[in-house]
Order: structure tokens, then sequence, then C-alpha cells
């Protein structure tokens, strides 16, 4: 450990609020996201800083616990074509036992916590459906599994991460909808006029 680990900041839930509503580190996520593999030197013209500048903000953004990285593999050419959303229902308070269960199962890519009937909710992803077919007889063999509810994906018309918009974006729709609610009904409509 070197000597700049040992005093690295602890950031309080509002110092990662600031962060990430930062508009220089917003900038920083869409361009990253855009492009990942931006140098820091690439990723400093984009959002107008020199490379040292956004090193220490990416380096700020890890440490807070707001930049993670990781790769994205295409599911079909992997072999795992056939995606599926499984809902849960559970018999008692296993649901800790449940989700411990279903971590273990390679094919579960998301697992949720839901409000509702179920209360737990899977994306899975097999080569076929005689493959999903097998992973359903394996999540009823987790203790505390009452029942099972599958939806099979016909097709997928996209999937994305969280998107960053920019705060002057926000601050736009707000105000928007600030604007939208202040009007009272039926203001702004004329009366007709009889000829």
């Amino acid at each position: 450990m070197d000597e700049s680990d040992s005093k690295q900041k602890v950031f309080t839930p509002q110092d990662v609020e600031a962060l990430g509503r930062d508009p220089i580190n917003r900038k920083i996520f869409g361009a990253l996201q855009a492009d990942a593999r931006l140098s820091y030197a690439d990723l400093g013209r984009a959002v107008n800083l020199s490379a040292p500048a956004v090193f220490e903000r990416v380096r700020r953004l890890e440490r807070a616990g707001l930049l993670r990285y990781s790769i994205e593999i295409d599911a079909e050419k992997a072999g795992l074509p056939f995606t599926s959303f499984i809902r849960i229902a559970a018999t008692g308070g296993q649901r800790d036992e449940m989700v411990a269960g279903l971590e273990q199962l390679s094919e579960v890519e998301e697992c949720h916590t839901i409000a509702g009937e179920d209360c737990i909710l899977v994306k899975a992803r097999t080569a076929n459906p005689l493959g999903l077919d097998l992973l359903l007889q394996r999540i009823k063999l987790i203790p505390g599994v009452a029942r099972t509810l599958t939806t099979a994906v016909l097709r997928t018309h996209f999937e994305r991460g969280v998107q960053m918009r920019s705060l002057e974006a926000e601050e736009e729709a707000e105000a928007a909808s600030s604007a939208a609610r202040a009007i009272p009904h039926g203001a702004g409509q004329g009366r007709a006029r009889r000829r």
C-alpha cells in the first residue's frame, strides 16, 4: 500500500451525490459510455480538461464508487441467445437463501427483489428453450421457491445501462414540469365568442 492509498478520502453520501451531479463529471460519464477505451488525452479533449485533470477526476469517481468497469459479452455470439425473465415466489422468509442459490446458477444474469405477488425477478440467458427448461428445474430445487412464472423474450430492441443526462436537460425538464403544475386547470383557454 503506498502512502496515497492510506490517505484516501472517505466519501459521504452527500459527497457522492455532488460528484454525480457535477456537470463536468456527467460529461465524463457520457464520453466513457460512448467509448470506454478513450485515452485520458482524448477524454480531456471531449470535456475540455487537460489529461492530468481528467485523470484525477476519473480516479476520484472510481474511489467514490460512481465509476466502475465491466465488459459486455455478446450473448448470442457466446451461445446464449435465449433471454427470459423469471418471477419467483417464495415460501416463508427464505428470500436470502433463494438469492444465494440463484447466485450459483451461471445462466442467471440479474436478480432483483420486487414488490407485488412474487418477490424475486431474474433475467436469465440460455442456449435455447430446452436450456431454459433445465434452468427452471434447477431453480425449483432451491429451498424456498414456491413457484415460477417465466416470460421468454422474442426480440430485444435495446439494452443499456444508466444514461447520464446533462444537468441542463434535467433542470429544463424540472422547470417545464413545475411550470405545468403551476398552471391552473382550464387556464389559458379563452372564451368562445358568439357571432
